[in-house]
């Protein structure tokens, strides 16, 4: 027995030298960041905006270009600034107009920095080299991002192939026991008595979706009305086109999480085995986008029916990010639920530095911290015993990633579609519930843990068989 516990003692000293020799945390999680010649802007509702005043109120504050929100963001603006145009002073400028509420930075978000099993770079079977996960992010020069981008590395993205038929009967999943947090959790004994629908639509907003991988297709959401930029599967905010390919691996990983195709015999499954996948890209190759484009992904969601987002990113800001805060309610009037990753630099979601948005309170959304294999709190797991719900295994974790390859990666990011996967089947059980209601069934049938206690609110790591179990 002594020698047992020695070595399971060994192996989580050597997990906490890989994962903090391994996570380059980003400049953002010591200090807010934000996109240089960019500033967002809300009006106050109710006060008429004559179209003469705002022009003048724009060429005074050095605006060059602007971009109106519509839908549920109708009355904010983005607005691009002419070069060399200081944010801070057109803020200030800006928020001196009556009809102005206020204005700010187009804040930096990001992918939670991820731990590859094995190495930190991955050979990209589009390019044929090898390209950089984790690296950190410059600062201020937003522009070196392209060097990474998508549009200089990979010249074209993958036409979407027609959805797969269904597999029936369903053929057994060969790399099931591949993934340990589906027996942890009671997954595998769920999926007796419901295995997901396709009428939950799930926004993953992230990096987007391989849309083609023989994994995921099927369940990918389908635009009943795809728009002249054919977005059928979703839409890409960064190149504003219809095809969000993953040119990272974080969203195709996520999704996998979320809803790989359950019984088609094919890798392993999601929670959901059945679901609709909406892929909205809005981080690039970097792992890192915009306030902005995350506003246009929570929007897109809101008015094509998404039922749930799964937000496995995030970033500070000086006090708090009220736009994407906004987006968020109005996710909330929409009955959306809103399940974000509390976030890898192992600070209290309570305390003065905060991740957004998986600290905000707001009723509608769960935000979810890491444990690993042994249901300790993952030692890169941010936390938060008021801001923090609950927590999901996080730690080599079995998913997908692009080019119909699989691929074991750790952060709250992985954690986060656990609870989404796990929304999904809670919410095909009982269609008629809203959005409280399955929070209440997941928060309410938790695994108590005792490394939880305090940490999190429930105390508890998700019970995936135990929230369908569970009765209003």
């Amino acid at each position: 027995m002594d020698k047992i516990k020695n070595k399971k003692k060994l192996e989580k000293i050597f997990l906490l030298v890989l994962v903090f020799s391994f996570f380059k945390i980003p400049y953002s999680f010591s200090a807010p960041n934000y996109k240089p010649g960019e500033v967002l802007v809300k009006y106050k509702s109710g006060v008429f905006k004559p179209r003469l005043r705002i022009n003048a109120l724009y060429d005074k504050a050095g605006v060059d270009e602007v971009r109106h929100y519509k839908g549920a963001m109708k009355g904010f603006d983005y607005l691009i600034l002419n070069e060399g145009v200081n944010v801070e002073e057109t803020i200030v400028e800006l928020e001196q107009s009556d009809s102005v509420e206020y204005a700010q930075p187009n804040y930096i978000l990001e992918t939670y920095p991820i731990e590859p099993e094995e190495t930190q770079e991955t050979e990209d079977p589009l390019l044929g080299k090898k390209h950089c996960l984790n690296a950190e992010m410059p600062v201020p020069e937003m522009p070196a991002l392209a060097e990474c981008s998508l549009d200089k590395k990979l010249k074209e993205k993958p036409a979407l192939n027609p959805m797969p038929e269904e597999v029936i009967p369903a053929v057994a999943d060969p790399n099931l026991n591949k993934s340990y947090a589906l027996f942890k959790m009671g997954v595998d004994q769920a999926w007796s008595i419901n295995q997901g629908s396709k009428d939950i639509i799930v926004a993953d907003i992230d990096t987007g979706i391989d849309y083609n991988h023989e994994d995921l297709s099927f369940n990918l959401w389908r635009n009943p009305n795809p728009s002249n930029k054919q977005d059928i599967v979703g839409f890409d905010f960064i190149h504003n086109d219809g095809l969000p390919y993953d040119d990272q691996q974080h969203g195709t990983h996520t999704a996998g999480i979320i809803g790989a195709v359950g019984g088609n015999g094919i890798g392993s499954s999601g929670v959901s085995q059945r679901v609709s996948l909406m892929a909205l890209k809005f981080i690039n190759s970097e792992g890192i986008g915009t306030t902005a484009d995350a506003v246009s992904a929570i929007n897109y969601a809101i008015s094509h029916g998404a039922k749930i987002i799964n937000s496995s990113w995030g970033g500070k800001a000086d006090q708090e990010n009220k736009i994407l805060h906004e987006s968020i309610i109005q996710a909330k009037e929409h009955g959306v639920l809103f399940i974000s990753a509390a976030g890898n630099d192992k600070s209290d979601n309570d305390g003065d530095d905060p991740n957004y948005p998986a600290a905000f309170t707001d009723d509608n959304i769960i935000s979810v911290a890491a444990t690993d294999e042994d249901d300790d709190l993952a030692p890169f797991s941010s936390y938060g015993q008021k801001t923090t719900h609950i927590a999901a295994p996080g730690v080599n974790i079995y998913s997908t990633v692009p080019d119909n390859k699989y691929r074991k990666l750790s952060g709250t990011s992985m954690a986060t579609p656990y609870v989404t996967g796990a929304a999904v089947l809670v919410w095909a059980a009982h269609p008629s519930w809203d959005y409280q209601q399955v929070k209440r069934a997941l928060l309410s049938s938790v695994d108590v843990i005792p490394s939880l206690e305090g940490k999190v609110a429930t105390s508890g790591r998700l019970n995936v068989l135990k929230a369908l179990q569970y009765q209003e």
